[in-house]
């Protein structure tokens, strides 16, 4: 017997890579840290290709996030792309100290326009955002991506992260659905390999 929610739509399936190229954690996964995400983006889901951190002591897949900068913002109100994972009260830099996000205005189709608690030095139009574990001067990354997210994965407490580990074959950088930055990127090699 086949059961649907009303009012509902399946999440999208980013066609990323070629399913049997891909080489998994071998583990089960890890659990998907629900509480660093905002459920009511992407209709309350994780999309495929998300870049994660799988703690191996904890067996918990923490998402690592980045923001892309477009034009028309300051570094106090840049506009960051659409496809960012950010909360507010999170810490976010790009080549100087981290500052938090106070506000995230969703009001514009095209873009979202954070408002920082200071300039963050080097927001500019094609520069990407990093979370930070603090504000501050010399702020450290968050998460150091080590896997991918397989599957798109619904953010409710208790899920399971498939991850992957090695991917056979190199992949656009356009067809991942959240954003990527390049030290991610260069972090994922080259087990993952990540052009354009």
């Amino acid at each position: 017997m086949a059961y649907f929610q009303k009012g509902t739509a399946p999440a999208p399936d980013p066609n990323i890579w070629d399913s049997l190229l891909v080489v998994t954690d071998g583990l089960g996964g890890g659990m998907l840290a629900v509480s660093e995400l905002d459920a009511t983006k992407n209709g309350g889901y994780l999309l495929k290709g998300c870049p994660l951190y799988l703690d191996f002591a904890t067996k918990n897949a923490h998402i690592v996030k980045s923001g892309l900068v477009i034009t028309g913002g300051t570094t106090t109100l840049p506009r960051v792309n659409k496809n960012h994972l950010f909360k507010v009260g999170e810490f976010v830099y790009v080549s100087g100290d981290a500052v938090t996000i106070n506000a995230i205005d969703t009001s514009n189709a095209a873009y979202d326009v954070f408002t920082l608690s200071a300039a963050c030095t080097g927001a500019t139009a094609g520069a990407y955002l990093e979370n930070a574990t603090a504000a501050g001067a010399t702020p450290t990354k968050k998460y150091v991506p080590n896997c991918l997210l397989g599957d798109t994965t619904k953010i409710v407490s208790g899920a399971t992260a498939h991850c992957i580990f090695r991917i056979n074959q190199w992949v656009e950088r356009s067809r991942f659905p959240h954003a990527i930055s390049d030290v991610s990127i260069a972090s994922l090699a080259p087990n993952i390999i990540i052009k354009g």
